[in-house]
């Protein structure tokens, strides 16, 4: 769940016509493995590149550790909404030494100044028509969009880990880099399959995935939320409490006491939310089980999208079975 809306540009018919420009120090894309123009389907539209993006913009951390974890650190022209999580320490340099467009929103000038030919985003919420184009609009301007599968607005609440692998195959080919993505979706897979060997047989712990922004705490559950917790040997208690359709929603906090988890997960952006988020569950969660063992989980919100949504489901596991690792 993001905690804000973002805003973002127009004036994109120049940004556009620089994007077509051929970048000095363009990547190739791995050798004999990728034909241009690549498309492929994502949110039931098709997304189309003519040639390996080399000005790419990334909405959220986990999209930029993504696009590093594939090599393309060069080809990324900048990175919003920094303020969403810290980067993982593996990350962290050369996270460091990607331009910073916005660490929040970001201007319609700034994005516009960073000539981008591509956009990895985390969700459609992003251009909405209003504050900015329609994702339709941008892919007339040709700048086309890419999102995370698991945040397609028809499928969010179905949405699982087997999406990473979705996302890493369209990339690949998108990218000009089906190499790199094969080799990734296979250390995805074993990751996976590691985990699940270790867990059978363990019982389920009884979970409640929560984050707090502006003193209103909202339930995280269904689509990839629930299945990320489901494989670290979890069972989310909010699932049916969240609409269908939906991974997040508003709830009381009679509700989460009455669901009386063992543990419980709450998101944070950074160290000062992370305590301020654990203050006010112990406060008004102090009846549960959960905070009278101090059984509280506080993991990065960019945990649970891209590669990381993998590192984030082993490090839950960890958490909530340590004695199988």
């Amino acid at each position: 769940m993001k905690t804000n809306r973002i805003a973002v540009f127009a004036l994109l018919a120049l940004t556009a016509a620089c994007g077509a420009t051929t970048e000095p120090n363009a990547v190739a894309a791995d050798p004999a493995t990728t034909a241009f123009p690549a498309q492929v389907t994502n949110c039931g539209r098709t997304v189309q590149v003519d040639q390996p993006p080399q000005r790419i913009v990334s909405f959220f951390p986990s999209n930029t550790e993504l696009l590093l974890a594939l090599g393309l650190k060069d080809r990324i022209a900048g990175q919003v909404w920094t303020d969403q999580s810290p980067p993982k320490p593996a990350y962290a340099a050369d996270y460091a030494s990607v331009k910073v467009l916005a660490s929040g929103e970001i201007s319609r000038e700034a994005l516009l100044a960073a000539r981008p030919d591509f956009i990895l985003a985390d969700g459609e919420y992003n251009f909405d028509g209003k504050k900015l184009p329609t994702i339709a609009e941008l892919a007339a301007l040709g700048v086309p969009v890419y999102v995370d599968a698991a945040f397609c607005p028809d499928t969010t609440g179905t949405a699982t880990l087997a999406d990473t692998g979705r996302d890493l195959d369209a990339l690949g080919a998108l990218l000009g880099v089906p190499d790199r993505t094969a080799k990734a979706k296979t250390t995805v897979e074993a990751a996976l399959t590691d985990l699940r060997e270790r867990l059978t047989g363990q019982p389920p712990v009884g979970t409640a995935m929560v984050q707090i922004f502006d003193k209103q705490l909202y339930a995280l559950a269904r689509g990839l939320y629930s299945d990320i917790v489901r494989t670290a040997g979890g069972a989310n208690l909010l699932d049916g409490m969240v609409p269908a359709g939906k991974n997040f929603d508003a709830i009381s906090v009679e509700t989460v006491a009455k669901a009386d988890p063992d543990t419980i997960i709450y998101h944070y952006t950074d160290d000062t939310d992370r305590a301020a988020a654990e203050t006010w569950l112990r406060q008004h969660l102090s009846q549960t089980k959960a905070v009278k063992n101090g059984r509280l989980i506080g993991t990065p919100a960019a945990d649970y999208s891209a590669l990381r949504a993998i590192d984030g489901t082993q490090a839950l596991a960890r958490a909530l079975h340590p004695t199988v690792f």
